[in-house]
């Protein structure tokens, strides 16, 4: 069985200034920024996040403030780069599932406060009260990238860019 999956929500990008980024993106491609009341709600004591439309693809941009954080971590050992492709999937306990058969791990999970979020998401219905935690996955040494998965928080399919 595989997993449902959606669209790309956005390709989470690990940088050491993330307006520096976007500007290099504006200046050769005409790059915008995009979802900016959503990058600002994200942006915080941790990490500044610039959302960037470019080839109708979204790109976060994650400059990390704090050490110790999954994308410090990565700054440091790896440098700037791709830290993972973001989805929504149908079931992420089944989707965690799929990755543990092919001995993928879980590199993280955190609780969303998708209620918090519910003023960015176009309207699909009411937000679940018993949303699952999202999962950053591994999947470096298989395809290149982690995976940052999670639930619609509706339980509904989701637009492809219903989330930045």
């Amino acid at each position: 069985m595989s997993v449902q999956i959606s669209p790309l929500v956005h390709i989470e990008i690990v940088v050491r200034d993330a307006e520096e980024a976007y500007r290099f993106l504006n200046r050769v491609f005409g790059a915008q920024k995009t979802q900016l009341e959503f990058a600002k709600f994200l942006s915080g004591p941790a990490a500044n996040v610039v959302h960037v439309e470019l080839g109708g693809v979204i790109l976060q941009f994650i400059q990390p403030k704090v050490e110790g954080t999954l994308w410090s971590d990565f700054l440091k050992e790896k440098g700037p780069g791709v830290h993972n492709l973001t989805f929504i999937v149908d079931n992420i306990n089944e989707a965690v599932k799929a990755f543990d058969a092919e001995s993928i791990p879980v590199l993280l999970s955190f609780p969303l406060d998708w209620e918090r979020m519910a003023s960015f998401i176009p309207s699909t219905g009411a937000i679940r009260k018993d949303n699952p935690p999202v999962h950053m996955m591994g999947g470096e040494e298989k395809v290149g990238f982690r995976f940052e998965l999670a639930e619609s928080p509706t339980g509904q399919a989701l637009p492809p860019s219903a989330i930045g």
